[in-house]
């Protein structure tokens, strides 16, 4: 099976110089498919058109620069291929000034051959996908690092990152958000019983059920073990939260053929009144939390330890 041609867009305004860059390309009309553009506009317009594999931008064009060109790609078009600049100087600065605006090579048209155009062309290909990999690998080492991989909420660390900008927020703001602590009831005794299996499908179902409650700028976590935790958004009623959470956490999980009865205690505290940094906050938070499990009831705020 034969690979598909390059897809490579040429914008250049001289028709000698567009002649010469396809006339260096020649040699390889079947690894190629070249298509060209006078002008920024138009190479803005044939961008947007096809998902070209590589760009091939003159500096000088009539109407901008090509690093203004490139600029209005990648910001305002979102194109992503990579960059080639074709220049008739062969100033240094101009390369540098390529390269800061994320360019992947520069070339000079005096010094223009076939071999060197189809290896700066494959060059550029390949040093953009190897780039994209690194980003989508990092990408995945963050989320492992940052989320829970059997609920798909945040985890500890991503807790403990989003707390204080909460707290820095609503101090900036002069506003109060609430703090949630929950604590599955019986989670031991289904996870010793039917074996870690049946944890993880409780603990799972748990993460899908407080996803389905929450709101658009509310965000839970799962910090560890059967503890999960809740930012809400500033001036949400914690108490209104606590209790869907409560009522959602009733419904039996299933594991296999077997109903799992769990449910789960919540505590509530509130920023500032129940704590005006990230230990006092969370302290007040999980003190409801077990004051609500110790009267086996479903919740209790910090404020008060009244039973709901």
């Amino acid at each position: 099976m034969l690979e598909r041609s390059i897809l490579l867009l040429l914008v250049d305004d001289d028709d000698v110089d567009r002649k010469a860059v396809s006339r260096a390309l020649s040699p390889f009309r079947l690894k190629y498919e070249l298509h060209q553009a006078r002008d920024g506009r138009s190479g803005v317009a044939l961008a947007r058109s096809k998902a070209f594999d590589c760009i091939v931008l003159d500096y000088n064009l009539p109407d901008m620069t090509g690093i203004e060109l490139l600029d209005q790609l990648r910001n305002d078009e979102g194109v992503v291929a990579p960059v080639i600049i074709l220049t008739g100087s062969g100033n240094e600065d101009v390369a540098v000034e390529a390269m800061k605006h994320g360019a992947q090579d520069y070339l000079r048209k005096s010094l223009l051959q076939p071999e060197m155009l189809s290896r700066a062309v494959d060059n550029a290909i390949a040093k953009t996908s190897l780039q994209n990999k690194i980003v989508e690998a990092n990408h995945d080492l963050r989320r492992l690092a940052l989320y829970d991989s059997l609920t798909g909420l945040g985890n500890r660390n991503l807790f403990f990152e989003h707390l204080p900008r909460a707290i820095s927020v609503a101090l900036r703001d002069g506003s109060t958000f609430p703090l949630l602590f929950m604590d599955l009831n019986a989670f031991k005794a289904a996870n010793d019983t039917f074996g870690h299996e049946a944890g993880d499908a409780v603990l799972t179902g748990m993460g899908s059920r407080l996803r389905s409650i929450s709101r658009a700028a509310d965000v839970y976590f799962r910090i560890g073990g059967d503890e999960f935790t809740a930012i809400l958004h500033a001036g949400s009623d914690g108490a209104a939260a606590a209790r869907r959470i409560v009522v959602a956490a009733a419904e039996p999980f299933q594991f296999g053929t077997t109903e799992l009865a769990v449910g789960v205690s919540v505590g509530v505290a509130y920023y500032p009144a129940d704590g005006k940094n990230v230990e006092a906050l969370l302290g007040a938070a999980d003190e409801a939390m077990y004051r609500a499990k110790k009267a086996e009831i479903g919740w209790t705020a910090a404020s008060d330890f009244q039973v709901h």
